[in-house]
């Protein structure tokens, strides 16, 4: 692994529980339909939500995306129907991971499962706008929530990278960084029933308490020891 990202990782990991202890994230309907939508995800199996009729599970992935600024600021997501066709496309491949966890996978299982998630990264093309890593990870985490973590630019990228720009190898690389915090942190402690639904979510929470002052209730946040970011790296 690239150093700098180590020394992310390694920050991270040291830092974790002050992180979160620290996050204070806005309340509304981003965090009415998250929790609405992890619900869901842990009351039945993947095939089961797909095959709902009425798409509930689907349409409620969807108004979560959009209240998460998916549709706005720029940023066009693809109408309901070709969204959906996109993630049933990858069905079998959502189905084949849908229960494993980050904490919880040897080298080799992880081997197996990052191979899957860059094929379903691959895959997907859910925004009319582009650009992919955001809205592609949003989603990944939507359906595998102890699996792949929601990436964004302004505090993932910019926390391991310095920039924004995205890239395949990029999104893998952040998913190797998370697959080491989950296996050197203490991550199930941190969770509840707010934001924190999940063990990726709280690695995530962590970063955006990192590098956002206004949700990080002690502001600002220094770390002398591994500041992030820590210049750029290239992809």
């Amino acid at each position: 692994m690239n150093p700098k990202l180590q020394k992310n990782v390694d920050m991270l990991v040291r830092r974790i529980g002050e992180l979160v202890g620290n996050f204070d994230y806005r309340e509304g309907p981003d965090l009415y339909f998250y929790r609405k939508l992890v619900s869901m995800r842990r009351s039945k199996n993947i095939d089961d939500l797909f095959d709902d009729a009425e798409d509930r599970y689907i349409e409620t992935m969807y108004a979560t995306l959009a209240s998460w600024n998916m549709n706005s600021r720029g940023a066009k997501m693809k109408y309901f129907d070709d969204f959906k066709l996109d993630i049933l496309q990858n069905r079998r491949s959502f189905v084949e991971l849908s229960n494993y966890a980050l904490d919880d996978l040897s080298v080799e299982d992880y081997r197996k499962v990052r191979e899957i998630a860059s094929e379903i990264y691959g895959n997907l093309s859910l925004m009319r706008t582009s650009g992919r890593l955001v809205s592609n990870s949003k989603t990944m985490h939507f359906i595998l929530p102890d699996l792949v973590m929601p990436m964004d630019r302004e505090n993932t990228l910019n926390f391991f990278y310095g920039n924004t720009s995205e890239s395949p190898k990029k999104f893998m690389d952040i998913m190797d960084c998370v697959y080491q915090i989950a296996q050197k942190a203490d991550l199930r402690r941190h969770l509840d029933k707010k934001w924190n639904q999940s063990i990726t979510k709280v690695i995530d929470n962590a970063i955006i308490s990192r590098m956002n002052p206004k949700y990080n209730i002690r502001k600002p946040f220094h770390d002398r020891k591994a500041a992030a970011p820590v210049g750029k790296i290239k992809s």
